[in-house]
This record gives structure tokens, sequence and C-alpha cells, in this order.
């Protein structure tokens, strides 16, 4: 089974791909990771080609769960997906869920790349204006294995 998840940030994206695994034991990848290279002297953004190279190793296995936000590059996988799971919820939602993970980040010392909240709400209204719609023009020859979840968390 091939698993796509989009959705804007603090949907609950991987804790979504996370409960789907531990029900069906498909590797899950994170966009993220494929994007940036963690370092301890700063993050590193991967190039376009070195992305889309990890991806296809991905994508060539029998089984698997992508989520991300991303949806510009790495378009394979959509075609690919036996399902496609949008996170559409209201937007308070969201909000709550980045104000929650940013709060738990700076109370437990988290990972640095929780604790810049503006640039997560700045993502988070970038989705709502202009990739929403974006999103859903891109699944629109997908329409019959995309499953909208837009009320509860997930």
């Amino acid at each position: 089974m091939k698993i796509r998840i989009i959705g804007p940030v603090g949907s609950g994206k991987t804790t979504f791909a996370h409960k789907i695994a531990r029900i069906k034991p498909y590797p899950v990848t994170s966009l993220d990771d494929l994007n940036w290279v963690r370092q301890a002297t700063g993050d590193r953004h991967r190039t376009p080609s070195e992305r889309q190279a990890l991806l296809q190793v991905i994508i060539q296995q029998n089984d698997w769960i992508i989520e991300g936000a991303q949806f510009r590059e790495g378009q394979d996988c959509f075609a690919l997906a036996d399902v496609i799971y949008v996170l559409d919820l209201p937007y308070y939602k969201n909000v709550y869920y980045i104000l929650k993970r940013w709060f738990n980040n700076r109370l437990h010392g988290g990972s640095k790349q929780y604790r810049n909240l503006w640039l997560f709400l700045k993502w988070q209204n970038k989705w709502r204006t202009n990739n929403r719609d974006d999103v859903y023009r891109l699944l629109k020859p997908y329409h019959k294995k995309v499953i909208i979840i837009r009320k509860n968390k997930v």
C-alpha cells in the first residue's frame, strides 16, 4: 500500500502517518527529512536533485507512507499513491496545535526546528491563502483516491 498524506503545518500529518504505521508496518517518510540535512551547526537545505534522488528510492518500494506539506516537487508520489489523505482541519485547530507544539518544545527543550513560532504561523497562513487551492487543483486528476479529513484531529 502506498499512502501520501498532505496538509498544512500543525495538521497532524506525522501523527497520522505513525498511527497508520502501527496498524500496518509501512515505512514512514517525512518530506521534511528529505528536504533538510540536520546538523549541529545548522540545517542545510538539500538541492532539488538530491531530494528527488532520495524520493525515487522510496517510491520504488512496494509499501510506503510519505507525509509532508510539500507538493510542488515530488509529484510522482501522488500519482503512485493508492490513497491520498488531505488533512484540512479548521484554521483554529491548526493554530492551536502549532501553539501547543511550540509551547511543549520550549518547555521541554525540544528541537531547534520548532522554536520559530512566527515562521510556523506564516506557513499556516500561506497554506490557507495560496497552497490549499493549489493542492486541490493538483489532486483533481486523483480525486478517486483522495480522502479529505476536515473535522477531527487524526
